[in-house]
């Protein structure tokens, strides 16, 4: 994923900064989990880590931003890199090197939410929980996100132990729960799934307000079904264009040109913080961040599908060429396994059709 294959050129950056005597050694830092996006669009990048750097190295943030610049434009799929503020890196990266980003999600498949930015700590790995065994919402809540952060730092690169047994997190084999708990009404309502992605969802501080899940009168649009209708669809969308027989050759060095519309743009953009994300949810204890996320490309790629259909009946935004069809493809098939990923850290699995 690109921000991996940024730390990889930072930290080399700042290794040849320590051999050539600009650095103390001590301030030679991995950069994993620092990149944040940038407003200017979705092929910026950047990271506060000279901040870190500055206070080991006694020098100002800037001036070690500035230091670091040079090296980094010079790698080829980086178009530019500039000091901002008192001490930020900006990096923009190539179209190409966006573009990328569908083919590396592919590749990767189910692992595509793996990093190594939590390489180094340790996590408790729990059981998935049973949400209508739990008598109320704040227990059923815990239960899920211990579960779940602990998932998501595996998938970050911390270290796990499996924990067994009538402990926090684990499901205890109660089978026989209050009658009037308000999880087990809501479950044998709205399904399992949807209520465990509720409690993914939910913030820290407001399980509480899970109650109006038994409402049908107060149901909001349903988060985890514009989820898994995104997830479908980019399945479907795969499965119509075999039927179809619509190439799946990759576009080669065509594929930045294919995929050039402000919403691919966009969308490949927001694919490539998965890993980040995912890190950064378990470091701040934050499950809820994931499913969030996976809200924003369901909606991401609804945009795109509807500015950028690869099937011939898209409407009049569809493509004859051959090229921008499986550049298209390739880009759905990022978002299904981008979605079924985040999905699974939750503890759900993706459907395919709907």
């Amino acid at each position: 994923m690109i921000t991996a294959d940024l730390d990889a050129e930072l930290l080399g950056s700042l290794h040849a900064m320590a051999e050539a005597g600009e650095l103390p050694e001590e301030a030679v830092l991995a950069p994993g989990g620092t990149w944040r996006p940038v407003a200017d669009g979705p092929a910026n990048y950047a990271t506060s880590l000279p901040f870190e750097i500055g206070r080991l190295a006694g020098r100002p943030p800037a001036e070690i931003a500035a230091a670091i610049a040079p090296r980094l434009a010079a790698v080829p799929w980086i178009d530019a890199a500039r000091p901002s503020g008192d001490g930020y890196l900006n990096i923009t990266i190539s179209p190409d090197a966006l573009a990328s980003v569908a083919r590396q999600i592919v590749a990767a498949g189910g692992g595509c939410a793996r990093s190594e930015i939590l390489r180094g700590t340790s996590a408790v790995l729990r059981a998935w929980p049973d949400p209508a065994a739990a008598p109320t919402w704040q227990q059923a809540w815990q239960e899920q996100a211990d579960a779940m952060t602990g998932r998501l730092a595996e998938a970050a690169g911390a270290s796990t132990g499996l924990r067994s047994g009538p402990e926090r997190g684990v499901s205890t084999g109660r089978s026989h729960p209050a009658a009037n708990s308000p999880v087990l009404a809501a479950v044998a309502y709205f399904g399992v799934s949807a209520v465990r992605y509720q409690l993914a969802r939910t913030v820290p501080g407001r399980a509480d307000e899970l109650d109006r899940l038994v409402s049908v009168r107060q149901r909001e649009p349903d988060p985890y079904v514009a989820v898994q209708l995104a997830h479908a669809d980019a399945a479907s969308t795969l499965r119509w264009a075999a039927d179809l027989t619509a190439g799946r050759d990759d576009p080669g060095e065509k594929l930045a040109a294919a995929l050039a519309s402000e919403a691919e743009q966009a969308l490949l953009g927001l694919l490539s913080w998965l890993p980040v994300r995912v890190a950064s949810a378990a470091r701040r204890q934050r499950p809820d961040e994931v499913p969030r996320y996976l809200e924003e490309v369901a909606a991401s790629w609804a945009a795109c599908k509807q500015a950028s259909p690869a099937l011939p009946f898209g409407g009049s935004a569809a493509t004859g060429d051959p090229v921008t069809v499986s550049a298209r493809l390739l880009l759905a098939d990022a978002v299904r396994a981008v979605l079924e990923a985040g999905l699974a850290l939750t503890g759900i699995t993706a459907r395919d059709r709907i």
